[in-house]
């Protein structure tokens, strides 16, 4: 297998699995790269149109949904496929097809998946549509201060931009009237826009807010949200709290936000253990003593901590990992044989183990902490105290429930208090891969 320079400002045949892409026009439609392959494997091209054609349908997985970036015809001869996940964790197979390979490579013949962006460059272009977009630092505003934020931020969005105006301007209003043009921004409005969107309605008119909202003012002793100002985290994205409201008396109320339909981003184990109770970790503590290691200790030691203490290896193979050269490619410089058998039969994408990217470390790693999530996920000491801690809180869960009418939207709020979690605590692997690792395990609720 050819291996390929990787760098950060080439194209799609640049990326490394775990990447991502966001849509040019819904930045909740997500792909994660998967796997990069070129082919032929061997020489510069196959012989003909046909027998490249032969060789993509071999590749393409039955379940993965393909999709032709550009026409074959018959002087294309050579072909990259990008395999990628979408939001749902479906497969989708993306081909580039090309005169030939180059001898200097194919980075720099395939730009971007079409109709989508880089997620770095898409970043860096500052697409305002996350909170830590509009509302870039962790100053409290009032809830028209708010929505003048998140308009200015959204004014050069175009069609987007027209429609977040009005989803403001009735959140301000308390109304829910259809807003035109809204279906296709559905998600977007959901995911992201209901953690400013909300807020803006509870403030302004409560009324509009279902739920358990009249409960929750009695308990903070409110009859309305004036003078009140709000501050979004700039640690959101790792904590479970996404906004907090001062009243103007200085009381404080935590907000967590979701859409009214599960899924979405995995929680870090963080804001759960900052949560944890001495009476949570008597009664659950081989299930604390596995969120403390994996929620406190670095990325590395963690799971092989948890992995030591749920006896899947043992001190020698943790040392082994620690005298391991972080910079090997070749596995047989683990001493450790168990940890030897697990890097092997950990499967990787075609082709992973001739990238430069590629370390055994990580590889290992990888190993090792999906052999550590069946047993995290059975563990009945683990689930409980989970769902003890995220259940022992004061903090408001404030939903945003968007609703299709046609091509418009219509938006819907409403509360519990104190906020409620459900379902089976499950960690969720997105963060480890054969060529790096990116962030702590997280988890969602299953």
């Amino acid at each position: 297998m050819r291996a390929f320079e990787l760098l950060e400002s080439r194209g799609v045949s640049a990326r490394a699995p775990g990447e991502t892409y966001v849509s040019d026009t819904d930045p909740s439609d997500i792909l994660t790269i998967q796997d990069i392959t070129v082919l032929p494997t061997e020489g510069d091209s196959y012989e003909d149109m046909d027998q490249m054609m032969q060789a993509v349908d071999s590749a393409i997985p039955d379940t993965n949904t393909r999709i032709d970036d550009n026409k074959p015809n018959s002087g294309t001869k050579a072909v990259i496929l990008a395999t990628v996940s979408d939001k749902d964790g479906k497969g989708q197979t993306h081909v580039r097809y090309i005169r030939a390979i180059p001898p200097q490579g194919v980075h720099t013949m395939w730009k971007t998946l079409n109709g989508y962006k880089f997620s770095k460059g898409a970043e860096q272009e500052s697409i305002p549509i996350k909170p830590s977009d509009l509302v870039p630092d962790e100053n409290y505003r009032s809830a028209t201060e708010l929505a003048q934020q998140i308009k200015a931020g959204s004014n050069d969005l175009g069609e987007l931009g027209e429609v977040m105006e009005m989803a403001v301007d009735q959140a301000l209003a308390g109304t829910n009237q259809p807003i035109p043009g809204g279906d296709k921004y559905y998600n977007v409005l959901q995911k992201y826009g209901g953690e400013y969107l909300g807020p803006i309605a509870l403030m302004s008119k409560p009324n509009s807010v279902t739920g358990d909202t009249a409960k929750m003012m009695q308990q903070f002793g409110l009859n309305n949200f004036a003078g009140s100002r709000v501050m979004f985290p700039q640690d959101t994205a790792m904590e479970l709290i996404d906004s907090v409201i001062m009243t103007q008396d200085g009381r404080s109320i935590q907000i967590s936000s979701k859409i009214s339909t599960s899924g979405g981003a995995a929680s870090s184990l963080s804001g759960v253990y900052k949560q944890m109770t001495p009476e949570i970790e008597q009664r659950f503590s081989e299930g604390t003593n596995i969120i403390k290691l994996l929620a406190t200790e670095s990325s590395v030691n963690g799971p092989l901590k948890v992995a030591r203490m749920l006896n899947i290896i043992d001190d020698s193979d943790i040392q082994a990992m620690a005298n391991l050269d972080k910079r090997t490619q070749n596995i047989g410089d683990l001493q450790s044989e168990r940890l030897q058998q697990m890097t092997q039969q950990q499967g990787v994408a075609n082709g992973t183990q001739e990238r430069p990217d590629y370390r055994v470390f990580w590889h290992t790693l990888t190993a090792v902490m999906n052999a550590v999530i069946p047993i995290v996920n059975a563990n009945e000491q683990f689930k409980n105290a989970m769902l003890e801690v995220l259940n022992n809180n004061e903090y408001v869960q404030l939903v945003t429930k968007a609703v299709k009418q046609g091509d418009a939207v219509s938006m819907q709020y409403y509360t519990k208090f104190p906020a409620v979690f459900k379902g089976a605590p499950q960690l969720v692997n997105k963060t480890y891969f054969a060529t790096g690792q990116k962030g702590r395990i997280g988890f969602k609720l299953k």
